[in-house]
């Protein structure tokens, strides 16, 4: 439902609604049948992304006027000198991995667990799938299940969030799907970035399919975990991030030059002064 929306909607913005009415009215058809079947699973109608898709079904003669220009906002001020700001903030973020001995109460890491939740949500996502999927790992035995395979800074950390991507919805191609690890990104970035906001300090950990299978203990740790944490099959596991106070800031790690990033393309450059 959210996929056949989100493309509805892009071919306005794409100028092909028109050109290609019966591929699009196809779409907004399929839309009608899942509205019913969502009807009769029981989903209530004023659930977000429900109420959203059906705006988009009801509007469809008139997608432009009556959901696009009806809902959009006016772009704001041009302000590039914003940059240098923001640019400062993220070269503060740092990835923690010694924790101090006080803590803050478990409740308040876990209400910041959820803020960087609701960061995730607003991610961007391929064909606006909103695919993930985490677990609050709070209790030490829950997080000791991950020794062996984790390191120490990642197992001893106050509180770990399980990222995990629902691969039902990338079709057949499921795990193999490389935008899956494109938006679990995006989303693990903001939560990183919500937390750098809020003062504690955070550490995201590489936790994917090819760290379990690289070692037979691995498979049968993350089994373990699956089972005690009711994490379904097709939940394709992506990293695992760690927050709590720190003891310190680790120092800064040198980055290369911008001019060694970008490739060169051979065309002449320019410089707006």
């Amino acid at each position: 439902m959210r996929h056949e929306s989100h493309r509805i909607e892009k071919a306005v913005y794409n100028n092909i609604l028109e050109a290609k009415q019966s591929v699009y009215r196809e779409k907004w058809e399929r839309l009608s049948v899942i509205h019913q079947i969502l009807k009769d699973r029981g989903y209530p109608a004023n659930e977000p992304t429900i109420a959203w898709s059906k705006q988009i079904y009801d509007a469809f003669e008139v997608l432009e006027t009556d959901f696009i220009q009806r809902n959009s906002k006016l772009a704001p001020q041009f302000n590039p000198n914003a940059a240098k700001q923001f640019v400062e903030f993220l070269r503060e973020k740092r990835s923690v991995r010694i924790w101090a001995e006080e803590q803050p109460a478990q409740c308040i890491l876990e209400a910041i667990a959820y803020s960087m939740i609701d960061a995730a949500r607003w991610a961007p996502t391929s064909g606006n799938r909103q695919p993930w999927r985490f677990v609050i790992l709070s209790n030490l035995e829950d997080k000791e299940l991950l020794k062996k395979v984790k390191e120490n800074h990642c197992t001893s950390a106050p509180l770990l969030i399980f990222v995990g991507m629902d691969t039902r919805l990338y079709g057949a191609f499921g795990k193999s799907e490389r935008s899956i690890y494109i938006d679990a990104g995006a989303a693990i970035m903001q939560m990183i970035l919500l937390a750098h906001k809020c003062g504690p300090g955070v550490c995201w950990n590489h936790f994917a399919d090819d760290l379990i299978n690289s070692r037979n203990i691995n498979k049968t740790i993350y089994s373990q975990f699956t089972k005690k944490l009711n994490i379904p099959e097709y939940i394709a596991p992506i990293a695992i991030v760690a927050i709590g106070y720190p003891s310190f800031i680790p120092p800064e790690p040198a980055r290369m030059e911008i001019e060694s990033l970008v490739i060169d393309s051979g065309k002449h450059k320019t410089l707006c002064l």
